[in-house]
Formats: structure tokens, sequence, C-alpha cells
């Protein structure tokens, strides 16, 4: 029973409100978004303000939140949110404009490391080594089963053909996903928001609430295709990758095995041709 109720915030805080974190810490990223919408439609090429602005602003938006709520309200943790802004700034801008520039996506996670191996507050969010190692290997189990799954069913199913080549777009969903998709939902849905509410509620309620909001922000981002098999399947792999990131948090303490559960997860959806 030790396992079940093992605690990964080394300080839980006394005072434990709903959302841990202010919501101004959004409004910046949200201005910044909203700037890059409105400017992408009024000028092109169609999307690049959004690709090189609104993205980072929207995946730093998460991770800025997460800081905030790992240092519970005190100093500091702001430098670390800009610093995190703006290399994924880099990131986007690299990619869009330089041959593979894309590699820039190696940074975020690399700038959310050295923060966190230098700051004890992050391990409020789940950043640290797992409290057993073998959790890693059970995300790595949970990313290939539910990729392999995707693959299968989407490719016998619905005839979504596999790309067996590893092309130049493939590549850079994959550092995409590493350096911003996957790093800022796990750290914001499992990290931040699961953490505090599996802490209120117990560990249903609390994954079932992240996991609820973690599938709004999916359905609602325009680069998934609006069908009905595929909207219908991300909801039904989504929440069980969601799930199961929140039981691998619960059960090892850390982020690692649910991030390379997701990692894995995305590397395989982006092998389909669902376009």
């Amino acid at each position: 029973m030790d396992v079940l109720i093992r605690a990964f915030d080394p300080t839980p805080p006394i005072h434990r409100p709903l959302i841990p974190f202010p919501l101004w810490v959004f409004l910046p990223f949200a201005a910044v978004c909203l700037v890059a919408l409105v400017t992408s439609r009024a000028s092109g090429p169609p999307g690049m303000t959004v690709r090189i602005v609104g993205l980072p602003a929207f995946h730093g938006g998460m991770l800025a939140a997460s800081l905030a709520a790992a240092w519970e309200g005190t100093s500091g943790w702001g430098r670390h949110a800009s610093g995190v802004a703006l290399v994924l700034l880099v990131a986007s801008s690299a990619c869009a404009w330089m041959p593979w520039g894309c590699l820039a996506y190696l940074l975020p996670p690399l700038a959310v490391a050295v923060c966190a191996v230098g700051h004890a507050e992050c391990r409020r969010m789940g950043l640290a080594p797992p409290a057993d190692w073998r959790a890693l290997g059970g995300g790595v189990a949970v990313g290939c089963f539910l990729g392999g799954h995707l693959l299968l069913s989407a490719s016998r199913t619905f005839g979504y053909p596999v790309r067996l080549e590893l092309p130049a777009p493939y590549l850079t969903g994959v550092l995409y996903d590493l350096g911003a998709n996957v790093l800022s939902a796990e750290c914001f849905f499992r990290g931040t928001l699961f953490n505090r509410w599996h802490r209120l509620w117990g560990f249903w309620p609390g994954a079932l609430a992240a996991t609820g909001l973690c599938l709004l922000r999916y359905l609602g981002d325009p680069a998934l295709p609006p069908t009905v098999e595929v909207m219908a399947s991300a909801i039904f792999y989504l929440a069980l990758l969601s799930l199961s990131g929140c039981a691998l948090l619960w059960y090892s303490g850390s982020l690692l095995p649910s991030l390379a559960a997701s990692l894995l997860f995305f590397s395989a959806y982006r092998m389909l041709h669902v376009w």
C-alpha cells in the first residue's frame, strides 16, 4: 500500500487551491497567441506567424504555469519561464527558416532539465528520477503498445497508409513533439493539474479531470484532421495515454515514464498519412 500512497511532492503546501497557479500567468502568452492569429489572417504565408510565434507562446504558457505552480507563489520561477519561452521561440523560428532547424527543438527539454537539476522546486511537478526505474520500462511499454495498436487499427480499419521511410516532415513532427507538444502537455496536465487534483480528490477524480482537459486541448488543435474516425480515435487513444501517464506518475513520482509513453505514441502517430 505504500506504493499507492507515495507522495511525489516533497513539500506539500498547507493551502491547496483548486488551480495551483495564478491565472494571470497565461495573460501575456494568450495575448501573443491572439496577435499571432490576427497577423496570420492579415498577411501570408498562411500559418507562418502562428507556427513561429503562436506555437511557442501556447506551449510556453503551459510550461510557465507549471513552473509557477512548482514554485508555489514564491519568486524565482519567472526568469526560468521566460528562458523556456525564449528557447521555444528560437526553436520554432529555426524550424521555419533553416534546413534541419527543427533540431533546435532539442533545446527546450534541455532547458527544462537544467532548471530541474538546479532547483528542487521542480520535483513538485515530477521532474525528478523515478522512485522505481521499472516504471520507465512501463512507460516505454505503454507507448509502444498504444502506438502499435494505433498503427494497426488505422491502417487495417480505416485504410490510412503507414509511412515506413523517415522523411524530413516525420522527423520535424517528432522533434516538435519532444521539444514542445509532449513536454508542455506532460508538465501541465500530469505534473501540475493531476498532481494537485489527485491530492485533493483521490486518484480517479484527479486523473479523469486532468484527462478531460487534456482531451479538450488536443481536440481543439487545428492540426488534428476534422474527420469522425480521427476524432473518435483521438478520444480513445489520448484518454488511455493520459490515464496511463497519471498512473505512471502516481506510482513512480516522476514524469519520465509518462514522457516516454507519450513521445513513443506520438512518434507512431506521425507515421500515419491521415490527410
